[in-house]
This record gives structure tokens, C-alpha cells and sequence, in this order.
């Protein structure tokens, strides 16, 4: 059954991990699909696979901590897709080096440009039209360390986090009276490339007891397919097995 049949999305951060297979799912489930990210050669692969599946893929290169190229990249979607039913902001960073004191001031700035302002500047350009249409789904990538902030996550990154609560919160209020709504996901740990930069990355056996990238794609797809006059506004999203965080 394709749940998001005709559905035209956006997804940011698309080259790797959960945004990769949350465009592919939604994709999967009958959607449009543009696709942000920074590398365009894995976004054209990943548009090919899509393609592939009788659905249209739009290519955005764009640096989503700029806010000029958000813009550009919101207007090449709607060229491409025709109008945006659903908005994921997923794109996301961090750094090996996470306490307050090892952390630099341009470090702090990226990772919360990154995390939460490119969120609130996508939503800014894409929710008027959204509650114009009235209707609309936008979904924002939390975290864990959204709800328990840590050293492990880091100052920065728990701290961008956070931040997605209060966008999420704030977008409800404003596009609820117009059948427009807002969900945070908060995954615990994934086995995506992004534990890289743990300062001490984790073994294959504990990646392997990890929930996939494909588990969180699932749930982005649940999120954006129940009828419009539902809203989860978050889930929390955990490993089964504790012990791996």
C-alpha cells in the first residue's frame, strides 16, 4: 500500500543515514522526493534509486548553514515537486570534542546553524504555504539528547536538540488552526555514520543491537501518512537493548 501516494516531500540532510533512508522510504511508500544536502554526487545516486521506482527525485545541493542557499533550495523544490505536503528537517552535525571548554565558538555556531536554525528557516519558507493550502506535515529530527542532555551528545549538540522541542511546540501553535502540524522524532542510538565522531566510536556488536537508520525512516513514514486530523507531536524512539545507550 503506498501511504504517501502523490505526497511531494522534502528531506534535508539526504546523503547519509536517516535522511537517506527516510527519502527512500517515503519514496517507497509513493512519494516526490526533493533531496538536500551538501554532497550532490550521493544525492544523484540516491535520486537515480528513486527514480528507479517510477518517482521523481529533485537534486538540491545546498549547505543548510547558510541561509541563502535555503532559500535558493526551497524554490528549486517547489519548481521541481510543484508544491511540499511534508517538510523533514533532519540535516544534522556534531564534533569529536564535546565538553563546554573544548568546544569553540565557531564550533557552537555551526552545530546549532546546522541542527536548529536551518529547522526554523525551512519551516519559515515552506509553512505559510502550508497553512495557505491547509494542510501540512512538518517533521523535525530530534534526539535522546534532546530529552537527556549529556557529555556524550555533547554541550552543542544536546543544546540544538533541545531547541527542536521549542520549534516543534511553536509550529503546532501556529499551523494547528489550519490543519497544519508538527512532530519531533527522537531517536536514541543509530548505527549511522555520525558515531564516527564519537570520541570513542562504538564496536561493530554494539552497532549491530543498535536500531537502523531504516527504523527512524519508518517512523517519519507512520508520522506523515496518518490522516491529517492526527498529530503525533513526539516520539521517542529507543534501542530495544539499553545497554548499547
Amino acid at each position: 500500500m503506498n501511504r504517501l501516494e502523490n505526497k511531494k516531500i522534502v528531506v534535508t540532510g539526504a546523503s547519509s543515514g536517516f535522511g537517506e533512508a527516510i527519502a527512500l522510504a517515503c519514496a517507497q511508500a509513493g512519494a516526490d522526493v526533493a533531496l538536500v544536502a551538501r554532497r550532490a554526487d550521493k544525492l544523484e545516486e540516491l535520486a537515480t534509486r528513486i527514480r528507479g521506482l517510477g518517482r521523481t527525485a529533485v537534486v538540491c545541493a545546498c549547505d543548510v548553514g547558510e541561509q541563502a542557499q535555503i532559500e535558493a533550495t526551497v524554490a528549486a523544490a517547489r519548481a521541481g515537486l510543484g508544491h511540499i505536503d511534508v517538510l523533514v528537517n533532519n540535516a544534522g552535525m556534531n564534533v569529536s570534542h564535546r565538553r563546554i571548554d573544548a568546544t569553540s565558538e565557531d564550533e557552537w555556531q555551526r552545530i546549532i546553524n546546522v541542527n536548529l536554525t536551518s529547522a526554523w528557516l525551512f519551516t519559515k519558507n515552506i509553512l505559510p504555504e502550508m497553512v495557505a493550502r491547509r494542510e501540512g506535515t512538518i517533521i523535525n529530527i530530534g534526539s535522546k539528547a534532546a530529552n537527556y542532555p549529556s557529555l556524550l551528545a555533547g554541550v552543542a549538540y544536546s543544546a540544538s536538540k533541545m531547541g527542536i522541542h521549542a520549534l516543534t511546540r511553536v509550529t503546532n501553535e501556529e499551523g494547528n488552526p489550519h490543519m497544519v502540524r508538527a512532530c519531533t522524532i527522537n531517536p536514541g542510538v543509530a548505527a549511522t555514520p555520525i558515531l564516527e565522531l564519537r570520541p570513542k566510536p562504538p564496536t561493530a556488536e554494539d552497532r549491530a543491537k543498535m536500531m537502523q537508520a531504516d527504523d527512524v525512516a519508518a517512523a517519519v513514514v507512520f508520522a506523515a501518512s496518518l490522516p491529517q486530523r492526527a498529530n503525533v507531536e513526539r516520539m521517542d524512539l529507543y534501542p530495544t537493548d539499553v545497554s548499547v545507550g
